[in-house]
């Protein structure tokens, strides 16, 4: 689902090895409080660029953005995205009629991508949803329209007719969307490289929860595992990928713990910015909270400060 994919968004959902360029339009019926139509752009896991119906204006959300593009091509993006927004309002019309709808709230949202992997080969996809479900999405491999549901048939038969209309949406997923998405690469040379994560555990007082925090890491894709003398734990609650002020990222991930617990607890953790896993283990207070942090192959590479 639509609404599935925007979750997958802002949770991660793009590989250590690969760069990706995603643009997510929403437009919704009238609704206090919330603009009826917003644009986003995000390269890799960082947003580049906003727009909304409220303030109908193209805001840049980092600097090489508005450096590198130019005022030209930044008037030419806003036409764009503005000329979307009135067919979108059209669009919400017409599938409400096809659902039977008269009122209520209803949604109708884009998501357009493609991706460059790291051996040069690429991929892209277009999809439309309706109220949080997949209405109709491209196959540009096959040159077809694909619906879920029976209403969408024959929106899908006109579109397979539209000949002209469907091979510009396969030149612009397979080529130019790549080419803008290298264009933009350039452009933020921070996104091109992997920043390993710092990793601790953290005790606060004397509670009964032990926390191991990665931070510092980008881009999103991590994987952080707790273990007790070796053996996986099940049982542990992860808060899940969150921004920090300088576009990294931060994950925490905890267990319930008895200070009285002898056992040798240690935190495992992988990410593209790493030559190898990094294990850093948990000493308890009487060690003055100083642990190894050691490769997957088990050398002591350095000492990790954890603190209380």
């Amino acid at each position: 689902m639509i609404g599935l994919i925007v979750l997958a968004l802002l949770c991660g959902g793009v590989s250590t090895g690969s760069h990706s360029l995603r643009y997510f339009l929403t437009s919704m019926t009238p609704t206090p409080g919330l603009p009826e139509y917003v644009g986003v752009g995000y390269v890799d896991d960082v947003q580049f660029l906003m727009y909304d119906s409220d303030r109908q204006k193209l805001i840049p959300r980092e600097q090489w953005m508005v450096e590198s593009e130019g005022p030209e091509s930044w008037k030419r993006k806003l036409q764009l995205i503005s000329e979307r927004e009135e067919l979108l309002k059209v669009i919400i019309q017409i599938l409400m009629a096809r659902t039977n709808q008269s009122g209520g709230i209803h949604t109708y949202q884009e998501v357009t991508s493609c991706e460059l992997q790291d051996d040069g080969t690429t991929s892209g996809s277009h999809q439309k949803g309706w109220d949080g479900r997949d209405y109709i999405s491209f196959d540009k491999d096959h040159m077809v329209w694909v619906t879920p549901v029976s209403w969408g048939e024959s929106v899908k038969n006109w579109k397979d007719q539209q000949r002209g209309t469907n091979q510009r949406w396969k030149r612009f997923l397979e080529q130019e969307c790549i080419e803008w998405l290298k264009k933009y690469l350039q452009y933020g040379e921070r996104l091109l490289r992997a920043i390993p994560p710092a990793v601790f555990f953290i005790r606060p007082g004397d509670a009964k929860r032990l926390s191991c925090v990665a931070t510092g890491f980008y881009p999103q894709a991590i994987e952080v595992t707790l273990r007790r003398e070796g053996m996986f734990l099940e049982e542990t609650v992860s808060s899940g990928i969150l921004p920090n002020h300088d576009s990294r990222y931060q994950i925490n991930r905890w267990t319930e713990f008895d200070p009285e617990d002898q056992g040798r607890y240690s935190c495992e953790v992988e990410h593209g910015g790493l030559e190898e896993k990094v294990i850093v283990f948990y000493a308890g207070k009487e060690n003055g909270y100083n642990a190894a942090k050691t490769s997957d192959k088990g050398e002591s590479s350095s000492n990790a400060f954890v603190s209380a």
